[in-house]
């Protein structure tokens, strides 16, 4: 506890009657422990888990200026097995430089062409699938993005990638 200012007790030419402060005391000892609360409310549960895995299989590729026609752009190999979706939902495409005219890549599975990335004059990315099912991959299948022909020497910083479900 701080001592009070010497003004709280005395007026201006009275004399301070207090003594020299004394040693402080020894702590005590922690007292015991309280009773234990009422149980709460049970929590919501969870979303199920993934026994350790990620929930999702992405991949993807970049590609800078120079994109030759007809040039593999991406060649992945799948690691595990996982679900694209139509049109690729959940999976991203973007250009840092538009080609000078409508580009339309092609993206292929173990070469059986299933959908295409199109980037407009404007710089818009769209990706699309072929049909409107979902594309399975399993491990060791081959996923390819093609540039088209005729080559386009406007385009550059080409990035996607394409998102599957485990």
């Amino acid at each position: 506890m701080a001592d009070f200012p010497k003004t709280s007790f005395y007026g201006e030419g009275q004399t301070d009657l207090r003594g020299p402060r004394g040693e402080p005391g020894q702590k005590g000892n922690q007292g015991d422990l309280g009773p234990r609360g009422p149980e709460g409310f049970p929590g919501t549960p969870g979303a199920p888990g993934t026994n350790g895995k990620n929930a999702v299989y992405r991949f993807g590729m970049f590609a800078t200026t120079g994109i030759l026609a007809g040039e593999i752009l991406m060649d992945h190999v799948v690691a595990q097995a996982c679900t694209l979706a139509p049109d690729f939902a959940g999976s991203v495409a973007s250009c840092g430089s538009p080609p000078e005219a409508l580009w339309t890549g092609a993206i292929t599975l173990n070469e059986t062409p299933v959908g295409a990335l199109t980037i407009t004059p404007d710089g818009v990315a769209t990706l699309s699938t072929l049909s409107p099912h979902p594309i399975p991959l399993v491990p060791l299948d081959v996923v390819t993005l093609t540039a088209p022909e005729p080559a386009d020497a406007s385009i550059g910083r080409v990035r996607i990638t394409l998102t599957g479900e485990l």
